[in-house]
């Protein structure tokens, strides 16, 4: 059953592969996750989220050879091409621990649940990212509750994966494009951000950050990323 009910959302992945629609639209197929603007600034924004449920899977990992150094300059071509061979080697793609996350969550909404019941993907997927001393990576990936399932979600069967309602928070967010499918992607982006805080002196805690990601792994181009950090309860 639960591969029945995957098929149309599988289907409706597929069809961001080609890039064209607006970025992070993902086709216009999906329901985001609600949230005010509350101020707009050169290269960021602050934005309020208010209290809602998500879907969430926790791990922490050793990082990748490289992921934790400052990256150079970003995703181009090469990269890409880099990104696809590994998606094409099954092994290699459901090794990493950000890919089993996602596939324990799809599973979930795609009806692996106590009920049964298919719960429709979402934007973004939300996850955090902690680093850790000795090479360590803590990231939590939430996909975000479609309104048709906050007041009674699906239980989960998956211990891995648990239901978790969010306090209301407010974050400083930064937009950019590129295939921002690695650690170190994200952790360069976060760690520019965080340097554009300080020169407008915003301070940030930035000993954990998140990422939001609008589009299916399988579209390639004209996507749309996010960096986020906590804004200060002072600074709201």
């Amino acid at each position: 059953m639960a591969s029945a009910s995957a098929a149309p959302q599988i289907s409706n992945i597929f069809k961001a592969l080609t890039g064209d629609d607006e970025p992070g639209e993902v086709n216009g197929d999906y329901e985001s996750v609600p949230y005010t603007t509350l101020k707009k600034y050169d290269g960021y924004e602050m934005r309020q989220y208010p209290s809602v449920k998500w879907a969430c899977s926790e791990v922490t990992y050793e990082a990748e050879e490289g992921s934790l150094e400052p990256a150079a300059g970003e995703s181009n071509e090469f990269d890409i091409i880099k990104m696809m061979q590994q998606m094409m080697s099954r092994k290699n793609w459901k090794n990493k621990p950000e890919n089993q996350m996602f596939m324990k969550l799809f599973r979930y909404i795609s009806g692996v649940n106590k009920e049964g019941e298919e719960v429709q993907m979402t934007v973004p997927v939300l996850t955090s990212m902690k680093l850790l001393g000795n090479n360590k990576i803590t990231k939590e990936m939430c996909f975000y509750l479609e309104k048709k399932h906050q007041a009674n979600p699906p239980t989960p069967v998956d211990p891995d994966v648990t239901i978790e309602a969010n306090k209301e928070f407010t974050v400083y967010v930064h937009q950019f494009g590129g295939y921002a499918m690695k650690d170190a992607v994200m952790i360069q982006q976060s760690r520019v951000f965080a340097e554009v805080l300080k020169e407008a002196g915003e301070t940030v805690d930035t000993s954990t950050f998140y990422t939001a990601g609008y589009d299916s792994p399988m579209k390639f181009w004209n996507r749309r990323n996010e960096v986020m950090f906590l804004v200060p309860a002072n600074n709201v």
